[in-house]
């Protein structure tokens, strides 16, 4: 099955029970209401869940979807803020990016708020509600007045221009030779206007061009093309770069969830994705996408303690890499779409306390580690002397008294976990 919406393959999951598609693209759900009522069972509803193919469907001036599964005209049903896509024949549901948090709080008896689709799945329906699913962060994308969004300029091959132009010129030279001053003259003119719209652009490169103040077109495709003469560029000196770009905003300090300080540097690997709304909603792209990037590194570093024993479960930005990354690419993207910009990757490339309190931090980490090697060398030499005694008393060796068994516990105890080398002391008669 494909996203009725950007056509992207949907990802089939399986969470308590319950079987849904799920775009990776839009983050759109595909999904039935018997489906929806299994997710319905984990939670905690004040009232039974209402399908909403029952809803009365809605005429909107969009374009109808069609149903991922059976290839079917889906019609919009509106619910209490809730606009969403429903099947008449195989009663799917489609949700886009949100609307399954919504259309859960409606029954709920405590709103969790407005959480991306598949995050609310994991964390509020799954059952792993500990502290961290509780500060999740919600959809908070930063919304531009701008229509503007881009499309493709009319163009046409520079080199076949310029052959016309090259023919208009002998026509100018044949006249100002026969005499023709005035007309030859005026092809001259048109000569010299016609020269700016001549554009050359390397692979990867696109000019964003207005005429008069409008925009007309994002021109792209490394060559030589020919575009309206009197066309101007917005970037005039350098073109567009498309190519895939990084960024250090080297290291921060912040404190994490437990207050402590730390130094934490990121890269962010991104490229120009709408180069439309890349020029004309932010001032500049590259300084609005240093500025989002350290606010997402900061909402995201201060959810999380910098480190946390395996045992408890706890997320931590140590030990959790790979999955605070992949939040801090997910909230830098919402944070930038409005400037055009396609996150590809978001990495924490350093972390450590700060300098104030790392010899401390340190002293910490030493004793706890002491502890829990003391801890095993204990578990371990108790075990010992259990099966000591025991093998003793199974094959009648020697029969011992309480207050040998005692001194010999206490022998093997001191033997075993000293820190030094044990020197035995042999007594002879």
């Amino acid at each position: 099955m494909k996203c009725s919406k950007c056509g992207t393959e949907f990802n089939t999951y399986n969470i308590c029970g319950a079987k849904f598609g799920y775009c990776s693209k839009c983050s759109a759900v595909w999904i039935k209401f018997a489906e929806l009522k299994k997710l319905g069972e984990q939670l905690d509803l004040k009232i039974p869940l209402v399908n909403p193919a029952q809803m009365q469907p809605i005429n909107v001036k969009e374009e109808k979807r069609v149903c991922p599964d059976c290839g079917r005209q889906m019609n919009k049903v509106y619910f209490n803020g809730i606009v969403a896509d429903i099947c008449p024949d195989c009663d799917g549901i489609y949700f886009d990016n949100g609307e399954l948090s919504k259309y859960f709080n409606l029954f709920m008896k405590k709103s969790v708020g407005i959480l991306d689709n598949l995050t609310f799945v994991n964390t509020v329906c799954n059952g792993k509600k500990n502290i961290r699913d509780k500060k999740e962060v919600q959809m908070t994308e930063i919304e531009i007045q701008s229509n503007e969004k881009e499309y493709s300029v009319i163009s046409m091959n520079g080199f076949v221009m310029l052959f016309l132009m090259f023919i208009l010129l002998l026509i100018t030279l044949t006249c100002f030779l026969y005499g023709l001053a005035v007309l030859g003259i005026i092809l001259l003119a048109i000569l010299i206007f016609m020269l700016p719209g001549f554009k050359l652009l390397k692979p990867q490169e696109a000019i964003v061009l207005t005429f008069f103040g409008k925009y007309i077109g994002t021109l792209k495709g490394a060559g030589f093309h020919y575009v309206n003469p009197f066309a101007q560029s917005v970037t005039p000196l350098v073109p567009v770069s498309l190519k895939a770009r990084t960024l250090d905003n080297g290291k921060q300090k912040i404190n994490d969830e437990l207050g402590n300080p730390i130094e934490v540097g990121i890269i962010v690997i991104w490229e120009v994705q709408d180069t439309a709304k890349a020029l004309f909603n932010v001032d500049d792209y590259t300084s609005f996408l240093a500025s989002q990037s350290d606010s997402a590194l900061r909402n995201i570093v201060r959810m999380y303690p910098y480190d946390a024993p395996e045992d408890t479960g706890v997320q931590s930005l140590r030990g959790d890499s790979i999955e605070i990354s992949a939040k801090l690419k997910a909230e830098i993207q919402r944070n930038v779409k409005a400037a055009g910009l396609n996150i590809i990757d978001a990495k924490i490339t350093h972390l450590a306390y700060a300098p104030e309190i790392a010899v401390a931090m340190l002293q910490r980490q030493q004793a706890v580690a002491i502890i829990d090697a003391k801890k095993t060398i204990v578990e371990g030499a108790v075990s010992m002397v259990e099966m000591a005694l025991n093998k003793l008393s199974e094959n009648n060796i020697v029969k011992l008294e309480e207050t040998e068994k005692a001194r010999m516990v206490n022998n093997l105890l001191v033997t075993l976990c000293s820190n030094k080398e044990a020197q035995p002391v042999i007594k002879n008669g």
